[in-house]
């Protein structure tokens, strides 16, 4: 099993009284090669069992198993590595770079990994030809659609 959810549970501190439960007592499994869709109305948690899956947020109870191994005690090195090797982000907005190119904000991300320029380069291309993009390589933010952005 890739990642195991067990007993997990995250609320919210509303005020000294108050708390709300975003997540009740989750058990889920998801094994490698796995395809999962985690659908819901608004405000029903998925956001917070995504970044509590990603390493960005804490369960308030239970834990989260990777590959097996407790997540409890995770610092911040393994979950930057976690995050680096095993995690996708694609977010709502686009949080691209508005004076960058479409191949620039490809590589950008590259370059904190530590990619050389050329390997950097090389892999933005195919990524960018695999979307569709090719011809938009040196196109900023502001010249494509809501799509190109989004891929």
């Amino acid at each position: 099993m890739l990642l195991e959810l067990k007993n997990l549970s995250k609320k919210f501190k509303i005020s000294n009284r108050e708390k709300f439960t975003a997540l009740n007592d989750i058990n889920l499994n998801f094994n490698k090669g796995e395809f999962v869709s985690i659908v819901g109305p608004s405000g029903s948690g998925k956001s917070t069992l995504l970044n509590i899956i990603a390493g960005l947020d804490t369960p308030t109870t239970g834990e989260l198993l990777i590959s097996g191994k407790s997540s409890r005690r995770f610092k911040k090195k393994q979950w930057d590595l976690y995050r680096k090797n095993n995690i996708g982000f694609i977010f709502q907005n686009f949080n691209l770079i508005e004076h960058l190119t479409a191949l620039e904000n490809v590589e950008i991300v590259m370059d904190l990994i530590g990619l050389s320029l050329s390997e950097r380069k090389r892999r933005a291309l195919l990524l960018l030809k695999e979307e569709g993009l090719e011809n938009h390589i040196n196109h900023r933010p502001s010249e494509l659609s809501g799509g190109q952005k989004q891929r």
